[in-house]
């Protein structure tokens, strides 16, 4: 544990600066485009192609229409050639140019033949599995470099240890909101133009990635290890249709940072592009993907326009005779009919028409913004289509099962109850994207306590469902049977509460403290549920709400037992008062 904080401390000093370079944010004029491994590291093989083989081509052709669009725009490639370069030296390639962007290109593979699709990753703490197996893949050239164990940039790196993962997802968080949109934008043009299995944007500790100090993504434009797939990136159809997806990719991203319209007909001149892929542009997913079943993106075929009807019209002149004249042969000229000639009539022009006034348009409505009812949060638009697949915010993780309206939710009224190892988690959300859970996550830091809120991909095994899921309607429903109960849940203890100036002999007293919150509540708010002989003490920026008065304590633990049963305060608890001062 010691020689791990140790190489943490030096990752820390080496790797600040580079992400404290001041970058213009408007501009993106270089790009760096990485093909994955080369020369001796081929990377994951197929029944006829190596992945370098295919990444090298791609790449090429994604540079090559950058430079044909953007003349202004540097492209820098990791290697033109089948060569070998470590992963250290390629995020050292896209520093040392100071680059704007940076791009790996990749290859996935599995052990079966049965897996599709396509996924771009970003750097950060993979939650699953499966996203750390291709960390672990990637990463594992490192092992293949003769002078790793001496090589500094790599500080001990050991691909196979876990602890190694939690450091490198702690370095890259700098660029992450760039990263996703470039790396959403990819997978939007992935799910437009390819037939396959959209994975969508995800987080692992790549080494490449976590090395750059610039917006970096990692994306895997097919399975090597599915035969259809690899014939579609072995044609120049496919790899055409991938690089101008990549290209479409950047140039929405270059063109939202610096606030300029995308090319209306950019410059396309790639081999094959145009054409149909023979086979695998209509990938299917054979016998279903284990990992994704039910996430195939298929596209319509293209409707067919109708020809139009067309009427037979009698030739004005029709020849007398199909046979070719002989060379030579001057064709009989044809002798025109004089027309009767019309009179001119003469032309009158009208008078100029009022251009019409367009309509008044309404005056736009505010829109209305359904809020929590405690820290003014909108509820999240559940953007997800698979209730199975899709990510969420995990802001609290706890070992039971709370109900809205508990304090240590702190307002929190819609959420799903997921188990998971460590505990239950408690999520908001369902988007179909990192990128909005990601921004949703932003606005619940900031308007609650739940500052080290985090987003993940949930999956659901078929037939998994979460341990409890609460909505916004199922507590208004809860809060008006408070408001019904009102009566049942205070009266029974009335009568035990004692008048204020009456105290045992010796000046003590009890009460019950059932709540705690950041807000002053009134006596009638539904947040009380009922409860309406209250006292109310003020703690730097807390409340603290007491029930009852009661000479003994007896009388106090009744009460308290009653408030217990009858309400959501389930960790209520008496305390003792001497002269007026609390003292336990």
């Amino acid at each position: 544990m010691k020689r791990l904080l140790t190489l943490f401390v030096m990752m820390a000093v080496v790797f600040g600066p580079a992400f404290s370079q001041k970058k213009d944010t408007y501009k993106v004029r270089t790009v760096v485009i990485d093909p994955g491994h080369g020369g001796v590291k081929p990377g994951a093989s197929g029944s006829r192609s190596m992945e370098k083989n295919i990444t090298l081509s791609v790449a090429k052709k994604f540079g090559q229409l950058i430079t044909d669009n953007y003349p202004d725009v540097k492209v820098v490639y990791t290697r033109t050639s089948d060569v070998d370069i470590s992963l250290s030296e390629r995020a050292h390639i896209a520093n040392r140019n100071k680059a704007d962007l940076f791009i790996s290109i990749h290859a996935n593979s599995h052990p079966t033949s049965t897996p599709t699709g396509v996924e771009t990753f970003v750097m950060g703490l993979s939650e699953s599995k499966a996203n750390l197996e291709v960390a672990r893949k990637e990463n594992s050239d490192i092992l293949l470099e003769a002078d790793y164990k001496n090589n500094s940039d790599y500080q001990g790196f050991d691909p196979s240890a876990p602890e190694t993962y939690v450091m490198l997802a702690m370095f890259q968080s700098a660029f992450l909101d760039k990263s996703l949109n470039f790396a959403q934008s990819i997978q939007n043009q992935y799910k437009q133009h390819i037939k396959t299995i959209n994975r969508g944007v995800k987080q692992a500790e790549l080494f490449v990635l976590y090395k750059t100090s610039m917006p970096s993504v990692l994306t895997e434009i097919g399975f090597i290890s599915n035969p259809k797939e690899e014939e579609y990136m072995l044609s120049d159809e496919g790899q055409a249709q991938i690089a101008v997806c990549l290209f479409n990719a950047f140039m929405e991203y270059k063109c939202a940072e610096e606030g300029i319209p995308t090319l209306t007909n950019p410059v396309i001149n790639l081999k094959g592009y145009g054409e149909e892929p023979k086979s695998t542009a209509t990938v299917e997913n054979q016998g279903g993907d284990p990992m994704f079943p039910d996430n195939l993106v298929k596209q319509p075929a293209p409707a067919q326009p109708a020809p139009a009807p067309t009427t037979p019209t009698k030739p004005e002149n029709p020849a007398p005779t199909t046979q070719k004249p002989a060379p030579g042969v001057e064709m009989p000229r044809r002798v025109e009919q004089p027309t009767a000639q019309v009179p001119q009539q003469p032309i009158v022009t009208p008078a100029p028409q009022p251009a019409p006034q367009p309509a008044p348009q309404p005056a736009p409505q505010p829109a209305k913004i359904k809020k929590y009812h405690q820290n003014g949060l909108e509820l999240p638009e559940n953007t997800a289509t698979n209730d199975r697949l899709f990510y969420t915010v995990q802001f609290l993780l706890s070992d039971k099962v709370m109900q809205p309206g508990a304090r240590d939710l702190h307002g929190m009224i819609e959420y799903d109850v997921i188990r998971k190892s460590n505990g239950l988690a408690y999520c908001c959300g369902h988007f179909s994207s990192m990128q909005e859970a990601n921004s949703y996550c932003t606005l619940l830091k900031n308007a609650t306590p739940f500052k080290d809120a985090w987003v993940f991909q949930c999956k659901l095994a078929a037939g998994e469902s979460p341990e409890a899921s609460f909505t916004e309607e199922s507590y208004n429903a809860q809060k008006n049977a408070r408001r019904a109960q009102i009566s049942t849940n205070a009266a029974p203890d009335l009568h035990r509460m004692a008048a204020e100036e009456v105290t045992d002999g010796e000046g003590v007293f009890y009460r019950v403290q059932f709540l705690t919150s950041p807000r002053e509540m009134k006596r009638g708010d539904p947040d009380l549920c009922g409860i309406t002989d209250i006292k109310i003490e003020q703690y730097g920026s807390t409340y603290v709400y007491l029930a009852g008065f009661f000479s003994t304590r007896r009388e106090a633990e009744q009460r308290c037992a009653g408030i217990k049963v009858r309400t959501p305060f389930k960790d209520a608890f008496v305390v003792a008062y001497k002269d007026g001062e609390r003292v336990k």
